[in-house]
């Protein structure tokens, strides 16, 4: 684990440490990122690729890099390499790297970038290290607004009569990750976070038998959180699978309807084929799958942005439920919807959820994971 702390800066890089990173030709995932231009930068395309430039106002007013037919890939991408390469911006430079800021730095690794699954590469922990230091005036301006809002939220959080003990809540999840293999148990964290009053993981049994309509009710529910986060408003902003091959694949739920299209190099988008979600099986890991599965879910138990999730909604409830509630509710929801992601792509490709099935599954959904809403900003 590789933590530094100052009194201006203190930084959690340990989601990096062991970990290397290499972009590869069989991925590209980044070159659907539309990049925000720094100023620095665009003084740069102005003068070389003036028509490669658009000005967006949403999230905010911003100049950003061109796509291909308004929606598909950057423009920049030429048979399936940069053709900008050593200009790129700022912003694909740090791919897969995202900075959160809470009451601390965290730095956490974008693991649907398949770069990152191959063990070779630069290392992860010397380039976050470096990252953090090329933008360190930066991140001391956005710390200090963090821990405002952090403040804020405690202070509401008081009033309310909510106790905050993030510690407590994660060291209890992390005793409890063997029995999350089990969809039983994750239906039983999100039966318990339903109730009003305050909960311990510990209370619940370790092992629960389903008859079958218990069973039908978990795999109902598991669809539909997985038909909820692949939900979007219009194709173009659907979630995004890059399979081995380096294809992009785009589901689009609609009324409990599932579509399957993909996206070509020039942002041309063609339908497969429809997909019945209730006959999408809902399916446990099994062998080496097990421990990738949970040292998943360990990863999100100790990324500041899933806390700040857990916080945002803590806030968008209006301060009513229990910190524990919610937090371990969040966490057996993105449980629950990863694996049902992962047994949609085992559905339709013919896999299991053995360490290469669960792996999929996690490059099919840690990018959604990390653009989910949170108390504190990336950067």
């Amino acid at each position: 684990m590789f933590v530094r702390s100052n009194q201006e800066l203190p930084v959690d890089l340990s989601e990096l440490d062991g970990r290397k990173f290499v972009c590869i030709d069989e991925c590209q995932l980044c070159c659907l990122c539309q990049p925000e231009l720094l100023e620095k930068e665009i003084a740069y395309f102005k003068r070389n690729f003036p028509d490669r430039m658009v000005v967006r106002r949403s999230p905010h007013k911003h100049t950003a890099l061109a796509l291909k037919n308004g929606n598909g890939p950057c423009t920049f991408l030429d048979g399936g390499r940069c053709s900008i390469y050593p200009n790129r911006p700022h912003y694909c430079r740090q791919f897969p790297f995202h900075i959160h800021l809470s009451e601390r730095v965290q730095v956490e690794l974008d693991l649907s970038c398949r770069g990152v699954w191959l063990e070779r590469g630069e290392d992860a922990l010397a380039f976050g290290v470096q990252l953090l230091d090329d933008n360190s005036a930066s991140l001391k301006r956005g710390l200090e607004d963090s821990r405002e809002v952090y403040r804020v939220f405690k202070g509401n959080c008081s009033e309310a009569g909510i106790e905050v003990m993030p510690e407590k809540l994660r060291k209890e999840f992390a005793s409890k990750l063997p029995m999350m293999t089990d969809p039983a148990f994750l239906g039983s964290i999100l039966d318990r976070s339903m109730e009003e009053d305050e909960m311990t993981l510990s209370e619940l049994p370790d092992s629960r038998t389903l008859d079958a309509k218990a069973a039908e009710e978990l795999q109902l529910a598991a669809m539909e959180t997985g038909l909820e986060s692949l939900a979007a408003e219009d194709t173009f902003s659907t979630p995004v699978y890059c399979d081995p091959r380096g294809t992009w694949n785009m589901f689009v739920s609609q009324d409990r309807e599932l579509d399957l299209y993909q996206m070509d190099q020039e942002g041309k988008i063609s339908r497969l084929r429809g997909i019945v979600p209730r006959r999408v099986p809902l399916l446990a890991p099994e062998g080496e799958g097990k421990k990738l599965f949970t040292d998943y879910l360990a990863l999100l138990n100790r990324r500041d942005s899933v806390l700040g999730y857990a916080y945002y909604l803590i806030d968008d409830y209006g301060y009513d439920d229990s910190l524990s509630n919610v937090y371990y509710g969040a966490l057996a929801t993105s449980a629950l919807d990863l694996l049902w992601r992962s047994s949609l792509l085992a559905y339709i490709w013919g896999r299991k959820l053995d360490r290469e099935g669960m792996k999929e599954g996690i490059i099919f959904y840690d990018m959604d994971r990390l653009d989910a809403p949170t108390i504190g900003a990336f950067m």
